[in-house]
């Protein structure tokens, strides 16, 4: 059986066992039970997000959390808490978010350690988009000032010299932030551009909100890799975040897997591997 939830003490306990377990947590992860109960009062207060639960003889065996963009078509989860019977449960809760929201492309992020979802999401053809490190900076005080002249910040006033380069590596990504959506959304992103004879050939962005500070992608043209500009730009990042914030008690920064350069400047910056991520989507 499918449930709304209303009440978040009907589900808090359940979703954060689950959350500390690697073999049954999802993403984003949930640090303490006050993020779980931020996580629960949103989708049940908010118009666009709703949770729901699957109860098997009165048992509680799964919760999914999820939001929606209409305009986009566009769902994703930020529960995905599956105790036992993985592939049953999860067949309920995604066929209930399929008949509210057919047509729309669902996004689930998971850590590779959960082996029964990434195992059922696979077999099910939800197509991986991202399979990356995640790291974090923790507590974020003054980083050594370095002189980065070929880099700019980018703001409104510049932003149609940069739109092109970011959706020059943007789009074939498959990134949700796209050139026109980021520039709507601008006001909580920063974003550094490396310039090489006037071009741009490398950027970093990331989101400053209330719940997190995250980067979301750095984008460097091949040929200019391997040239030390994605330390430049994660330090350049780390200065302007600070002289902006002052302390920040931490920073994700997800890394494709691939990327050893970016991940190897990272380190050097003083980021920390965590986990292991991967995330899904398919067409409801």
């Amino acid at each position: 059986m499918i449930k709304t939830i209303y009440k978040v003490d009907e589900v808090i306990d359940f979703i954060w066992e689950l959350s500390k377990n690697d073999l049954h947590a999802s993403y984003p992860r949930k640090n303490s039970m006050e993020d779980v109960k931020e996580d629960i009062t949103r989708a049940i207060n908010e118009d666009s997000r709703n949770i729901i639960a699957c109860y098997h003889d009165n048992v509680l065996c799964g919760v999914c959390i999820y939001y929606w963009i209409d305009d986009d078509k566009y769902a994703q989860t930020s529960g995905f808490l599956i105790s036992e019977n993985f592939d049953e449960i999860a067949e309920e809760l995604i066929g209930y978010i399929k008949e509210q929201l057919a047509g729309y492309e669902l996004y689930i992020g998971l850590p590779t350690s959960n082996i029964n979802a990434n195992q059922y999401l696979e077999k099910k053809h939800f197509r991986c988009i991202d399979s990356c490190t995640v790291t974090f900076l923790y507590n974020l005080e003054s980083p050594k000032n370095q002189n980065h002249d070929c880099i700019e910040k980018i703001i409104e006033s510049n932003f149609e010299a940069y739109a092109k380069f970011h959706d020059k590596h943007a789009i074939p990504l498959e990134m949700w932030y796209n050139s026109e959506r980021l520039l709507k959304d601008l006001t909580r992103f920063r974003v550094f551009a490396f310039k090489q004879d006037g071009e741009i050939c490398a950027s970093i962005f990331v989101r400053k909100n209330k719940y997190c500070v995250e980067v979301f992608g750095l984008f460097i043209d091949k040929e200019y890799e391997q040239k030390g500009i994605e330390s430049a730009l994660i330090n350049e990042m780390l200065i302007e975040l600070y002289n902006e914030f002052g302390k920040i008690e931490d920073i994700a920064y997800f890394i494709d897997e691939n990327s050893t350069d970016e991940l190897n400047a990272a380190l050097q910056a003083g980021f920390e591997i965590t986990d292991k991520f991967k995330m899904y989507k398919c067409r409801l």
